[in-house]
This record gives C-alpha cells, structure tokens and sequence, in this order.
C-alpha cells in the first residue's frame, strides 16, 4: 500500500539531495537565494501532471500515486548520477552521443517504474511515458528556468553594469546625431537637392545595417545625395560608429536635417530596414530599452520636421502597415510587404533582403525612376517567391501626384504625371483615386 508519507519523504528526499548538489557546486562568495524552489517547484508539477497522464492512460481507475512513489524512488540516483556526469570533460564533448544514451536510460527506467507500479503494463502507458522522456530535453531547454539556491553578485553587477552602460550610450545619443548632422555637405543653391536618412532598426543581424549602408550608395548614384547622407544603425556589437536607431532618434535627425534643407524644396529620402510585424517596425539593440515603431511613431516624426517632399521606404516583414497612415499628394511610399504578409531574406549570411536585392540592386541602378524600379522589383520578387513556393509578399507603392511631378523634375521625364495617388500592389496597378471617384488606369 502506498502512502502519502512514504510520498512525502521521498519528495523531501529529493530536495535535500538537490539542495547539497547546488551547495556542492556553487562558487566561492556565493549567496543563498530561494528563488530557485520556483523553478524546482516548477518542474516538480511538471513531473506530477506527466505522472498523472500516464497512470490514465494505462487504465482510469489508476493510482498516480502508485506511479509517483517508484518514479520517486529512483528519481535520487538519476539525479546524482547525471549532476556528476555533466562535470566531466568527455560529456561536454560528446552532448548528441550523452542525450540520446540519457533517454535510452530514462525509457528503460520509465518502463521498470511502470511494471513496479501496477501488476498489469498496458502499452498505452508505456508509449505515453516514451513520449513525456523523449520530449523531456527539449521541454528543460525551452523553459531553462534558474534552479540554483546559491547565486554570486555577478549576475546583479552585470546588471548594474548593463543599465549603466545603457543610460550613458542613450545619453550620448542627441550629441552624436549633432556630430554626424555637422559632417554633412551644405545643400546646393537654386536646385532641389536630397537628403538620404537611413535606418537600420534590428541590431541582432548585420544585414539591416548592410541593406541601410548599400541604401546609401544606391540613392548616392541616383540622386548625388552621397555627402548628404546620415545613418543610424543598430549593432549589437558596435554602438560607436553610427548614431543608434530609435524613435527619439529619428526625430532629433528629421528636425536638423530640416534645418540643413529647404523644407519647401529639398528631398528626404528615409531608407528604414528591420524585422517588422503588424505592429510596425521592430527596433532592437541589445540591452537598450528602445521603443518600437508604429505608423504613428514614423509619421509623427516626419510631420514635425517639416519637411515637405518624402521618399520612405520600408524593407520589413508587414511593411504595409505604414502605407496609410504616410500615404499623401507630396509623399512616395515604397514597402517590401502588404500590411498581411512577410517579406523574406533577412538571413545573416545575406547581403541583402529579398526586396533590397531586387529594388536596390537589381532595379534601382538600371531605372529612370523610383517608380519604374519599383514595379521592375516587384516583378522579380513575385517571379523568386514563385520559384520558391512562398506565400506572395505583394510589395506596395502609393505615389501622390505633387510627388510625381517633383520627381519629374529630379529624375528627368522616364514617363509622363500621373493624375492623382496611384497605389500599386506588387506591380500591378490599382484603381486611380480622382475626387472620390474610381477610374481604372491601364
């Protein structure tokens, strides 16, 4: 007959054999924190709720605690015998070959402790037991939850030193857009003339920094906009060479480079790159505690520059959601995705993005117009997510007329004004919007 005593023994058993395991190994000038019986409670009802589906699955009436008591018994051995091997050299050598000799292990166990509880094995039992053993390192390593009683200061100094670092970069922040605004060439007189912003929002992967970089390069050529040009890129492993991306960032550069352009006259052209979602643009670096960007974000700050004309492109996953809020007569809009769907290519060992590659380096160099190399890379694109069995990211540009003619004039006649905000979806025309009407264009 099995008891809740005999229950509750072997379960303080298990905690005191753990406990002197964690005080065995802690480092010198380690503190005691409690904080890790959460984390042990934690998988403890884990351990009971599998017990438990295990012991129904092999017949309803079943006692788990039957089960719990012989899961228990052995639990001691197990645990002492895998918290010693985890120190020898060869185990952290060879992790495959001691993972699968583990749960070879643990199976022959799980069966063993099924036969003790119950006279009769059914396989229902024993298939659902493999299963919870056979998930079981996936589900330790998806969860890590911190289970050490004994913990040193350096967890807490390496806070303290992350939000230190943090609030002096974020200080230093408004002095380096100064700094790099100075850097840029005076504005040429009786011409319109453009100003490139780029921004790269995602520090974790360099291919944002390299798509705002080559952004760069590309308008450089298209425009002659090269020595009037400024970038805030997030890297996690450089915050020295560029102002970083973030909100507040982006509207301190707007407003001085305003302050640098005729606002009436002049071009902005903002590049801004990143991971992206129906909420907006994804902006990470690290440890700062940096704002995300939504369509309100981006086009508060551009209102408050004051700056009239707008090329904004965005190269994001569900960059369409900004496509409304932005959308207007003296504006171009150029995004990677709708406001539904993902764009792809942002991998690491890329150069570019799907979208970047195509519009920047595929279409932009050989066009006379954004317009033109806008719907030359939204054929590619939809041609390569064809290819390649994607869900379509149907790129988007919405082109108000003031804009079509300003660009007329920057980028020569490659074709003739257009009457009205015209909204392309993936390269093929929408309706024209003329005075609340609808009128096809061909």
């Amino acid at each position: 007959m099995r008891s809740f005593d005999q229950l509750a023994t072997l379960l303080l058993i298990n905690l005191l054999l753990w406990a002197l395991l964690d005080t065995l190994h802690a480092e010198e000038g380690s503190r005691l924190m409690l904080d890790g019986l959460y984390g042990w409670a934690f998988y403890l009802l884990l351990g009971l709720f599998a017990c438990g589906i295990v012991a129904r699955a092999g017949c309803r009436q079943a006692d788990t605690r039957s089960l719990l008591i012989p899961v228990l018994a052995v639990a001691p051995f197990v645990l002492t015998s895998f918290w010693l091997l985890s120190d020898t050299t060869w185990v952290g050598n060879h992790p495959l070959t001691i993972l699968l000799v583990s749960v070879s292990y643990l199976l022959i166990l799980g069966v063993r402790a099924i036969q003790a509880a119950y006279t009769e094995v059914r396989a229902t039992a024993v298939i659902v037991a493999m299963v919870f053993i056979v998930a079981a390192p996936w589900v330790l390593a998806m969860l890590n939850l911190d289970t050490r009683l004994w913990l040193t200061d350096d967890v807490d100094s390496a806070q303290s030193t992350d939000t230190q670092d943090a609030e002096s970069v974020l200080y230093d922040q408004p002095a380096r857009i100064v700094g790099a605004i100075e850097h840029l060439a005076p504005r040429k007189p009786r011409t319109s003339n453009v100003f490139y912003v780029g921004f790269a929002g995602d520090g974790e992967q360099e291919i944002f920094k390299r798509e705002a970089l080559f952004a760069q390069d590309v308008f450089a050529q298209h425009f002659d906009s090269g020595e009037r040009s400024i970038e805030l890129i997030n890297d996690d492993d450089d915050r020295d060479s560029y102002p970083i991306a973030s909100v507040s960032g982006l509207s301190q550069t707007l407003k001085l480079v305003a302050s640098r352009m005729n606002v009436e006259d002049d071009v902005l052209v903002l590049m801004l790159t990143s991971h992206g979602s129906e909420d907006g643009l994804a902006i990470e670096n690290g440890t700062l505690p940096l704002l995300q960007m939504g369509p309100a974000e981006l086009q508060h700050a551009l209102d408050d520059s004051g700056i009239k004309w707008r090329v904004v492109i965005v190269s994001a996953c569900y960059a369409g959601v900004f496509m409304d809020s932005l959308a207007a007569d003296n504006t171009l809009v150029i995004t990677a995705a709708d406001a539904s769907h993902s764009s792809f290519g942002c991998e690491d060992d890329r150069d570019l993005t799907y979208f970047g590659e195509a519009f920047l380096k595929d279409a932009l160099p050989g066009s006379t117009s954004l317009e033109q190399a806008f719907n030359k890379a939204a054929q590619l694109i939809r041609e390569r997510e064809v290819r390649e069995h994607k869900t379509p990211s149907n790129p988007q540009i919405s082109i108000g007329a003031g804009m079509r003619h300003k660009l007329l004039e920057l980028e020569g006649a490659g074709h003739p004004p257009g009457q009205g905000t015209i909204v392309f979806n993936a390269g093929r025309p929408a309706p024209v919007r003329m005075h609340g009407e609808t009128q096809a264009r061909s």
